[in-house]
């Protein structure tokens, strides 16, 4: 349940970074091609820290990169464009991911409710 949470904040971070680079027209086609760029590329993320002994500042600039190339291709924005918008997204998602630890069991009632 936490990765959930993480994606799902990671999510809610990233995609309205990168709307705003977009004029309003073109918004909602951008940001269905950055959640889908991201429920691509946070899962590989995943996998490479747990089957490799990559640091996960490498990992942060595979996924910086992969994508930017993703937003420049599916966007049709220029390279530097898609790039910047990565850059920017990715460094505050992960500094705010990594400062904020949510409890896996945070949505779990763990309280017994007692009726006298």
């Amino acid at each position: 349940m936490g990765l959930a949470l993480d994606l799902l904040l990671t999510i809610l971070l990233e995609l309205p970074i990168i709307a705003l680079f977009f004029k309003r027209k073109k918004r909602p086609s951008v940001l269905l091609n950055a959640l889908m760029i991201n429920l691509v590329s946070w899962p590989v993320a995943h996998i490479l820290k747990i089957n490799t002994n990559l640091n996960g500042y490498i990992i942060e600039a595979i996924v910086i990169t992969g994508e930017g190339i993703a937003l420049w291709l599916l966007t049709g924005c220029g390279w530097k464009k898609g790039l910047i918008m990565s850059v920017i997204a990715n460094i505050i998602s992960f500094a705010v991911t990594n400062m904020i630890h949510i409890e896996p069991d945070i949505l779990q009632n763990k309280s017994t409710i007692i009726v006298h």
